[in-house]
């Protein structure tokens, strides 16, 4: 019984990731003339070699509507991606559309069993992303009292 506790509570944080943490400490990763874009190291965990963090993208000016968004504009998106950083590849796993005046126009949800990693294109701002999530940190220690 406890082995089908354990196995049912690991199927539920795996199909529903976090929601973005209260504690939010973004930090930016890279700037072009259209984005921003910023990961929250809050939020950045490891598992099994694969780096698990939420990502803003911050653009500036609205982008057009998709069909996620139910083709109205947005102008940021928050993902929570999946980042392999041995085979350098990632998969988005939610995504949060944000018009510009905060409110939520749509969300995504991916099944991680079927959302298939995909290699991150060289020189892209992704990679930068990559880059940044996947650089070696220095292990948190607790303080002493």
């Amino acid at each position: 019984m406890k082995y089908l506790v354990l196995a049912l509570g690991t199927l539920a944080a795996i199909c529903h990731p976090p929601e973005i943490a209260a504690a939010e400490r973004w930090v930016a990763v890279t700037q072009t003339d259209k984005v921003s874009v910023y990961t929250d190291t809050q939020s950045l965990t490891v598992k099994d070699g694969i780096v698990h963090v939420w990502e803003k993208w911050e653009y500036v000016a609205d982008r057009p509507g998709i069909a996620a968004t139910g083709h109205r504009p947005y102008r940021s998106v928050r993902f929570f991606t999946y980042y392999n950083c041995v085979e350098r590849a990632s998969a988005e796993m939610q995504s949060v559309y944000y018009d510009a005046s905060g409110e939520v126009v749509g969300k995504v949800t991916e099944d991680p069993r079927y959302a298939p990693l995909t290699y991150v294109v060289p020189g892209l701002v992704s990679e930068s992303t990559l880059n940044f999530v996947c650089k070696p940190r220095a292990p948190k220690t607790k303080k002493r009292s």
